[in-house]
């Protein structure tokens, strides 16, 4: 705050009076001096007649001098952060680093005086080491595949016999497409050579590839459909018991061997397995049949029902071939459970028809040939499902 101290001057101006009757002049007084500031000036004196001298002005009060300002207190200093910690090896993260210590607040400066200097800025804390990135791991082999270039992938493949008409009661005729006479050359798969009739034969061939070519795998099949029955020989029956006809399901699997030669006028249904450059897996069989019944049963009028369950072992290269085969071109209609089968009409046959595995799905056409009636599919066929393909 400023403060100023002002005296007053006092101006005191005395006048001359005329006395009796003289004539005397009187010589008017000199007018005092502008007093200085400060002090109060003193009365002037005179003589009467004469004016009197002007009081000396008072000084003027020195102004305060403003106080310094105080000082501000300096900023704390920023904490140095944590390192960042070293990212694990072999596709495992890194560990993070530690959380850097926070720095410390800075003192205030005192409020007394004037404002002091701003306080420095705290130092920056140095950044953490960034973590080494994990190695990648090695990619594993591809999967193990099997597809066919006709058929597609073998999960979910099928085998048909469909029928070409009506037919009669408990039979589909089933000439080859384009054919009015039934082929009746021998019939010979691989290097095997039999002595029935090609008649209405077709393959699908399917190649094992992909995975690691230096192990086995294990592929677990499950096949569901119905078909009529057939010896086969060499080999061993899944069912130690005589088939039951009656029965919603038979196991009907056949491992090793090749089809028998009593009644060659039923119908094959087989896979067979051909190994690669790699070579066959020691003891595994490359043969399997799937509609095979005991001799009690051989030439019988039979339409199963089958649901079945296999391993095949196999290796990347090989190759797996599906035949169907119907010697004399004639196979027998899905008449459901039960026979032999003696109906007088079709219609009669198809009103006891066993329905379609809700877990199958029958293609709408197989071969450029037309499926009817999917869900009571009136004649013989295989479904192939691949549970699992798991390497040894």
């Amino acid at each position: 705050m400023k403060r100023f101290l002002l005296a007053s001057a006092g101006l005191v101006f005395l006048a001359g009076a005329s006395c009796g009757g003289g004539t005397g002049t009187s010589t008017p007084g000199t007018g005092g001096s502008n007093a200085t500031a400060g002090t109060t000036g003193s009365a002037g004196t005179g003589t009467p007649g004469d004016a009197g001298t002007m009081g000396s002005a008072g000084t003027t009060g020195v102004a305060g001098t403003t106080g310094t300002a105080g000082t501000t207190g300096e900023a704390g200093t920023t904490g140095t952060a944590g390192t960042t910690g070293t990212a694990g090896t072999t596709g495992a993260a890194g560990r993070g680093g530690t959380t850097g210590t926070a720095g410390t607040t800075g003192t205030g400066g005192s409020t007394a005086g004037t404002t002091g200097t701003a306080g420095r800025g705290g130092t920056t804390g140095t950044a953490g080491t960034t973590g080494t990135a994990g190695t990648t791991g090695s990619g594993g082999s591809a999967a193990l595949t099997i597809t066919s270039t006709q058929f597609g992938d073998f999960n979910n493949a099928f085998m048909i016999t469909p029928c070409m008409s009506s037919g009669t009661g408990y039979d589909c005729p089933n000439l080859p497409m384009g054919m009015t006479s039934c082929p009746s050359a021998a019939w010979s798969y691989g290097s095997v050579t039999t002595t029935e009739a090609t008649g209405n034969t077709y393959a699908e061939t399917f190649m094992v590839s992909g995975g690691d070519p230096s192990k086995i795998y294990d592929v677990t099949v499950r096949v569901l459909g119905q078909a009529e029955g057939r010896t086969y020989t060499g080999g061993t029956r899944a069912l130690t018991t005589n088939v039951d006809p009656s029965a919603a399901t038979n196991n009907l699997l056949y491992t090793g061997g090749q089809p028998g030669t009593a009644r060659v006028d039923y119908n094959v249904f087989q896979m067979t397995i051909t190994p690669g450059t790699a070579g066959a897996v020691a003891g595994a069989p490359t043969y399997y049949a799937f509609n095979a019944v005991d001799s009690s049963h051989e030439g019988a009028h039979y339409n199963y029902g089958i649901d079945e369950m296999f391993v095949a072992k196999v290796k990347s290269g090989f190759t797996i071939t599906l035949t169907s085969h119907d010697s004399n071109c004639i196979a027998i209609k899905n008449c459901g459970p039960g026979g032999p089968y003696n109906f007088s009409n079709a219609a009669a046959c198809e009103a006891v028809a066993r329905s379609t595995p809700s877990s199958v799905t029958l293609p709408a056409t197989f071969r450029s040939q037309t499926i009817s009636s999917p869900m009571k599919f009136q004649t013989q066929f295989l479904n192939f499902k691949v549970m699992s393909i798991v390497a040894e």
